[in-house]
């Protein structure tokens, strides 16, 4: 799978349990401007390691699928 395509699959699961005001949470911990974070929440901004932070502040108990992290798709682009 490309980044791209593991976005949005990981999206395609959180969407509809990332709280309303998730992209606030990410910038009050993470900075960055409010817009860029609105912008990933959407899929307007593709950006496969900051939908990961998103989730991974807004929602901590959900668990994202190993194969949708960033990291595999780095291990995958080695083998």
């Amino acid at each position: 799978m490309t980044k791209r395509e593991k976005y949005f699959s990981l999206l395609a699961l959180v969407c509809e349990k990332l709280p309303y005001y998730a992209a606030q949470m990410a910038f009050d911990a993470e900075g960055g401007t409010l817009q860029r974070w609105n912008n990933v929440k959407q899929g307007k901004t593709v950006d496969l390691p900051a939908l990961v932070t998103l989730i991974r502040i807004s929602k901590p108990d959900f668990q994202i699928p190993e194969h949708l992290l960033p990291e595999v798709a780095a291990q995958e682009a080695i083998a």
